[in-house]
């Protein structure tokens, strides 16, 4: 699951370079969306990190 992990954070900087380069916002138009993304990428660590945990509870029964 690392490897998910990793293809998930290149596939949210690939989108905030996209959204930087093509979108002619302003730097301070874009700033909601960056940190949006920023946003997604806590709360799926914060979830594998759950998912782990419970992982761990139902093997160690």
């Amino acid at each position: 699951m690392a490897g998910n992990g990793n293809q998930i954070e290149n596939r949210l900087w690939a989108a905030a370079d996209e959204l930087r380069a093509n979108a002619k916002l302003k730097s301070s138009e874009y700033a909601v969306p960056v940190l949006e993304l920023i946003f997604l990428r806590y709360t799926d660590q914060k979830f594998a990190d759950a998912e782990k945990a419970l992982a761990g509870d139902s093997t160690g029964r």
